[in-house]
């Protein structure tokens, strides 16, 4: 970490030049005393991206930024935020602490917070940024979170670990024992040290294999912002052998759509199957990643369009449904060249869902432009394979 880079000048460089060309920037050459380009260039680009994925570190003075990747691999503000809302207490041990972004939000929750990172650089930035932020109650420890808790014999109300999903070649992973630390070998371990443990995967990560894999899970939180699941979050209970909660989060502007359940009920649910009826309900992408297919048609009392095909309608409009709500003006049947004369050459969004054919495929043949506030959804019911014109409640 080069101080000088927090120097005024160098600062007012950087802010001046978040929009410029860093190729240009490097050929160039820096302007200052002991202090490199490349350096320079590298809290450019670091801070660039955290204008929208970290707003409170873009707009605060004297922030330090790591390199683009740590920035890339690090929580969200968004999610980092939801995460800390779900657990409170006295102590946390982030075990695996990087950047810093889901300590500074946990220390809003507890009265003390342990940050490891074995990156002396990365845990050097993020010490200098919790003063910044004055996130007076963070501690960090510049050491390996699993070789410092075999240190210990104090106990916490919570342990979080974000494993790492990159190789030594810094290719991306999922799976629990491609991560690092593998959660599976040291689940003793963190449960001599606490009664709660919180665990961030990949969003990519299958949710019954990893209930296999992880003992001790009371819920599962799937979260999305803006209808993208981020992370999925496993919180572990020692000892508990209640049946798992499915507790999924779908955040965007204007509020949070949630939709619980626990996984007998799915098993147990039955959904009832319909052609299209006045109103069509698409299931964000939380509920669509929980696979509580049958529960959504038993809960909202809505039938299922195919047993395959996850889209719901009713004849009258449910509104608190966790998920995007159509009004169906029409529904033709697939004919190709009938279909043609009625929606050939507009302006729609255009989605698929359980249909064989790729959506620019449908694109192309046609002749559909994006935008405008038509959808034409293409998918399967109980007559086949149908095209629907719809417009967003």
């Amino acid at each position: 970490m080069n101080r000088f880079i927090l120097n005024t000048d160098k600062q007012e460089f950087i802010e001046k030049n978040l929009n410029s060309n860093t190729h240009a920037l490097i050929l160039k050459g820096s302007a200052f005393e002991g202090v490199d380009i490349k350096e320079l260039t590298e809290q450019i680009e670091a801070k660039k991206k955290c204008e929208s994925k970290l707003k409170t570190w873009f707009q605060t003075p004297n922030i330090y930024y790591p390199n683009k990747l740590n920035i890339e691999q690090t929580s969200s503000e968004t999610t980092a935020l939801i995460k800390s809302r779900l657990i409170s207490g006295i102590s946390l041990l982030d075990l695996t602490g990087g950047f810093g972004v889901d300590s500074y939000y946990f220390s809003k929750q507890f009265k003390t917070v342990i940050h490891c990172e074995v990156n002396a650089k990365l845990a050097e930035i993020a010490t200098h940024n919790f003063t910044i932020l004055q996130a007076k109650n963070v501690t960090t420890k510049c050491t390996d979170g699993i070789e410092f808790l075999k240190t210990l014999k104090e106990k916490f109300d919570w342990i979080y670990i974000d494993p790492s999903r990159r190789d030594t070649q810094k290719n991306k992973k999922f799976l629990i024992e491609d991560c690092s630390p593998n959660i599976s070998t040291i689940q003793d371990l963190v449960f001599d040290h606490c009664e709660n443990v919180l665990i961030k995967m990949s969003p990519m990560l299958d949710i019954s294999s990893t209930l296999q894999t992880l003992k001790n899970v009371s819920t599962v939180y799937i979260v999305a912002v803006k209808n993208e699941v981020k992370e999925l979050l496993f919180h572990q209970e020692k000892g508990i052998q209640s049946e798992v909660t499915i507790n999924t989060s779908n955040t965007y502007f204007g509020g949070t759509e949630h939709f619980s359940f626990k996984i007998s009920q799915e098993k147990s649910a039955e959904a009832t199957l319909n052609t299209p009826k006045h109103y069509l309900y698409e299931p964000n992408a939380a509920v669509m990643k929980s696979g509580a297919f049958k529960l959504v048609s038993e809960q909202y009392k809505l039938d299922k369009l195919d047993i395959n095909t996850h889209l719901y309608t009713s004849v009258d409009l449910i509104k608190d449904f966790p998920g995007k709500i159509y009004k169906i003006n029409s529904t033709h049947p697939y004919h190709k060249k009938t279909l043609k004369r009625l929606i050939g050459g507009q302006k729609a969004n255009l989605k698929t869902r359980n249909f064989p054919e790729k959506i620019e495929t449908i694109k192309k043949y046609f002749k559909i432009s994006d935008g405008g506030d038509n959808y034409l959804f293409f998918t399967c019911s109980l007559e086949g394979k149908i095209a629907m014109q719809c417009q967003l409640v």
